[in-house]
């Protein structure tokens, strides 16, 4: 069966998405791992070896393998343009969709996966991300295609979504426009039918939030946060987690505080001193691996679906 996938705006959603994880994934003070995880269907697994991680994580998480990069996600929405483009043109209507990629730094999963670990980057940014995009950017970027949309009239908005009715999405299709039959969804529709609805597998999604989750209520990391909250104390600063740190409301909107800049370098100087970023990272990618045994079979349907998509794709705009 085909899974579902999507990754628009990726660049910028993961960061949102991390950032939402980073947040509310540990919301306790306890040291104690949670309940739920002590007497869960599955052990807590074994970590084959724990990585020095300073400055920055290098190696991919495993889930990476069957959720889109950048590049795929790009190159997917790019064919979705070019496919209703197409079909708008078979009508006789000249239109442009407009690509909402955002420009900027490109982002994977495992980056900032466990908060911000470079004093030399934190002294400047604080917690936040370089270059990183704001709600606003994400909702102009979702937007962008409107004034090419509102150049077109009732009727051929009628071809380009299925139907003339502004307040439905997509409609049946089947009205009569220069001679031909408006195909269900209109180009809309007719891009998907083709290309497929190319979103994340639920999953893989599934092992990505979860493996996160349960790594934050992990006795090992747990201690590995307790020496981290220690050495954050000693600075003056009182967090129980490296995740209450980062998610502080204080940090919210776009300026960056000295306090923020303080609080961060303090934080990334205190994970590195205990490998706080090592220890978590072992212990997630232990849950991601039981997690992806466990679902095998599906997560290999992913990955061949993936090269299925990325495959088409690139027929679609080599035409």
């Amino acid at each position: 069966m085909k899974q579902v996938r999507s990754r628009s705006l990726q660049g910028a959603a993961v960061l949102i998405v991390l950032a939402a994880a980073l947040t509310t994934g540990c919301s306790g003070s306890s040291a104690e791992p949670a309940a739920s995880d002590a007497a869960g269907s599955d052990a807590a697994p074994e970590v084959s070896s724990t990585p020095k991680i300073t400055t920055r994580v290098e190696t991919p998480v495993p889930v990476e393998a069957y959720l889109l990069t950048d590049e795929q996600s790009a190159a997917l929405g790019k064919a979705e343009n070019t496919l209703r483009e197409r079909c708008m043109q078979r009508f006789g209507i000249q239109f442009h969709e407009p690509t909402t990629e955002l420009k900027g730094p490109k982002y994977v999963i495992s980056q900032y996966r466990y908060g911000k670990l470079d004093p030399a980057v934190t002294a400047q940014y604080g917690f936040h991300v370089p270059g990183q995009h704001t709600a606003s950017d994400l909702a102009k970027a979702k937007n962008a295609g409107t004034d090419s949309r509102s150049n077109l009239s009732t009727a051929q908005l009628g071809v380009l979504r299925g139907t003339t009715d502004p307040s439905v999405k997509s409609g049946p299709g089947g009205q009569d426009y220069n001679g031909q039959k408006v195909p269900a969804g209109g180009c809309y529709g007719e891009a998907k039918k083709k290309l497929g609805n190319y979103q994340d597998a639920p999953v893989a999604v599934d092992v990505n939030i979860n493996s996160f989750q349960k790594s934050t209520e992990d006795k090992r990391v747990r201690a590995a946060f307790a020496k981290w909250s220690g050495c954050m104390k000693k600075e003056g600063f009182d967090y129980p987690t490296p995740i209450k740190a980062d998610g502080d409301p204080k940090w919210a909107g776009t300026t960056v505080s000295a306090e923020e800049k303080q609080v961060a370098t303090a934080s990334a100087t205190c994970m590195g001193k205990y490998n706080v970023a090592g220890i978590w990272n072992a212990v997630d990618v232990a849950y991601q691996k039981q997690a992806i045994e466990k679902n095998a079979q599906q997560l290999d349907d992913v990955k061949k679906d993936i090269e299925h998509d990325v495959k088409l794709a690139a027929q679609v705009t080599a035409e």
